[in-house]
Order: structure tokens, then sequence, then C-alpha cells
């Protein structure tokens, strides 16, 4: 296998890619849920808050690394029919936008709240807007309440179409992305 995909495979740097991507989502995900399990202004909320922004950003980091080798490493010849293809294309590109906006969002309703972000206790991200309490709150409904609801549908629906190539199509569309 090489590093760029072919018309029938995918390449080693797209695989590397897409499952990073699954791992950093993931661990998003379950970071602020665990988080949310925790009182206001403990320690433990804080730390598990932490972890939720990182991985965030790690997972904001390799979607755009992805954008950026996406024309390089090329992609295979999509399996199935014409609304199952573009079905794909919507939720690809919807996850792609929401990987990026959702971290960027996070950052804005820090800087307008004037808490600094920390990446994984590493280094800081520092306040450089002004407060605004208000819009901090509007970015924070947007974020919790339509991105990440939507977030997961995507996921879902990413996951139900590779789950239907396999089970229903029966072609190979899940094994190459395995192999």
């Amino acid at each position: 296998m090489g590093l760029r995909s072919t018309d029938t495979q995918w390449g080693a740097t797209n695989k590397l890619l897409h499952w990073a991507l699954f791992l950093a989502v993931l661990a998003t995900f379950v970071a602020v849920n665990v988080a949310g399990t925790y009182d206001r202004d403990t320690d433990e909320r804080a730390w598990w808050m932490v972890m939720h922004r990182s991985f965030g950003l790690t997972a904001m980091l390799l979607m755009v690394i992805y954008l950026v080798l996406r024309p390089w490493t090329g992609r295979p010849y999509q399996h199935g029919a014409l609304w199952q293809s573009h079905l794909s294309t919507v939720v690809h590109w919807g996850l792609m936008l929401l990987v990026i906006g959702m971290p960027i969002a996070g950052l804005l309703m820090s800087q307008f709240a004037q808490r600094e972000v920390s990446v994984f206790g590493w280094f800081a991200i520092p306040v450089v807007l002004g407060e605004n309490r208000d819009l901090s709150s509007m970015i924070y409904d947007a974020h919790t309440k339509v991105a990440a609801p939507l977030i997961f549908v995507l996921i879902l629906l990413h996951i139900g179409g590779a789950l239907w190539h396999h089970f229903l199509d029966k072609d190979n569309t899940l094994k190459r992305m395995l192999k």
C-alpha cells in the first residue's frame, strides 16, 4: 500500500488521517461528556475541559492537514447509486466544516469570555480579543445546541453509509478503509 490512494484503494496517508481524526473526535466527545459529570468549578471538570478543547483543536489540525493533502493523496472511485454519492459528499463536507468550525467557535467563545485555552497543559492560547459575554454565550449555544447534535448525526450517517455498503450493497467500500 502506497502513501497515495489509487482508483480502487485508500492510501496510507488517508487511512492514517481518517483514523486519527476518528480518535481525536471520539476523545473530544468523551472528554466533554465526562466533564459534564463533575460539578462546575472543580479541578476534575476543568481538567476534562482542557482535554475537550485540546482534542478538538487536534481534530481541527488533522482536518486542515487532510484538506491540504487531499489534492495530492487522491480518492478511490465511489461505489453506489447517484443518491449515495450525493449524500456521501454532503456528509463528508459537513464533517469537514464542523471539525474545523467547532474548535474555532470554541476558541472564540473562550476569547470573548476572557479565558485562555490550555492545550494539553503544554502551552496556552492567550486572550487577544475584547470581552463580550453576550457573544460568547451565543457562540456557546450554537456550539452545543446546533453544531454538536449536527456533527453527531453526520457521524452516524457516515458510519451508517459504511455499514450500508458492507451489508446491503456488499461492495468493498468499508474494506478499503480497513485493509
